[in-house]
């Protein structure tokens, strides 16, 4: 006999997926926005967590949504924490195999369903984008977009704040120098994957005094993230004018033995300009030098992310549990007394010879 055919969609038990916010608002229609991510993530994925971070001082404002929604990970950190270190401290708490890193604002525009299993078939990250924009927006990103490709960091005015990684991938960018950025603005290389999946019309561009001043941070960053590359520049036109200086010293040097009327003063003067080009030049190349060597050798300094898990989940628990089944065997009502008896009687003679 055939069973009867079925349309409900099987739900994957192969990943656990992670889910992460940051400074989510605490109103009641971005709760109901997870609880509605929740139930859409339960409906294909078997293993699930959403991540929260809050401030330390406004927490419990989250525990209505941490009662309404299973497998919810609320993680408070203390002040003074940024969007994006709160962002990054949520990156580092996920434990899936792959993690989507979003804002509700923008979720409601994208399948995160599709951007999950896009992330897992292809193995690259999937970097969610607005439509296209104007010219004059593009025009007013130019001085960043270049800033970013001098830093090696993948920056424009279409790129959102949703983003799928595989584990793997997550892995690379939280060991990278600057993990925080990493993760707004993926790296410019050809050994990071990266897709994009456009988000439907209607995404908000958030102008918020927030927004402004984490993108004022990000700017920051990407400044002090160009520090290298500077410096690779100063390397270079120092060791051009360590050798201008070497040269005019020849050339001083010729015409003093080759010229037999030099003008008044003309001697020492060339002189000193040429071995204070010198110096200048091999002093400059020196602690450029030095300090390119110090940045590469350099690793990440200061104190870790610290957040405290408010509420626990046991995922694994769960499924242990639901594996403790009953061990296959003969049923004690199939047991007959002759079965009983037969026990009984060699329980005896192992008695006998022991004893």
């Amino acid at each position: 006999m055939e069973r009867p055919a079925t349309t409900e969609t099987k739900r994957r038990e192969d990943i656990l997926v992670s889910v992460c916010f940051s400074d989510l608002p605490r109103d009641a229609t971005t709760f109901r926005t997870l609880r509605a991510l929740a139930e859409r993530l339960d409906a294909r994925f078997r293993f699930r967590e959403i991540v929260v971070v809050a401030d330390v001082d406004s927490h419990e404002a989250y525990f209505p949504l941490v009662q309404s929604v299973p497998n919810l990970r609320l993680l408070a950190v203390p002040p003074g924490y940024g969007y994006y270190d709160k962002r990054l401290v949520a990156a580092e708490e996920a434990i899936g195999d792959v993690v989507l890193l979003t804002r509700s604002e923008e979720i409601a525009f994208f399948d995160p369903v599709r951007l999950i299993e896009q992330a897992v078939s292809e193995n690259r990250a999937v970097l969610g984008t607005r439509s296209a924009t104007t010219l004059a927006r593009k025009g007013l990103w130019a001085p960043v977009i270049v800033l970013g490709r001098m830093t090696g960091f993948k920056v424009g005015p279409r790129d959102l704040q949703t983003i799928a990684l595989p584990r793997t991938m997550l892995n690379q960018l939280l060991a990278h120098s600057s993990p925080e950025l990493a993760l707004r603005f993926p790296p410019r290389d050809p050994r990071f994957p990266l897709t994009f999946s456009e988000a439907a019309p209607g995404v908000a561009r958030n102008r918020s005094d927030g927004t402004l001043l984490q993108r004022l941070q990000l700017t920051q960053k990407l400044l002090i993230h160009l520090a290298p590359a500077l410096l690779s520049v100063v390397t270079i036109t120092s060791a051009l004018l360590t050798l201008l200086g070497l040269f005019f010293i020849v050339y001083v040097l010729g015409a003093w033995v080759l010229v037999d009327n030099l003008a008044p003063g003309w001697l020492t003067t060339s002189a000193m300009l040429s071995l204070t080009a010198t110096f200048l030049g091999v002093s400059i190349l020196g602690i450029s030098l030095g300090m390119q060597q110090i940045i590469g050798r350099q690793e990440k300094a200061g104190l870790g992310n610290i957040a405290r898990e408010v509420n626990r989940i046991d995922l694994f628990g769960q499924v242990a549990s639901e594996l403790n089944v009953d061990h296959e065997g003969v049923p004690p009502s199939q047991v007959t007394s002759s079965d009983t008896q037969h026990v009984a009687t060699q329980e005896k003679r192992d008695a006998r010879q022991h004893g």
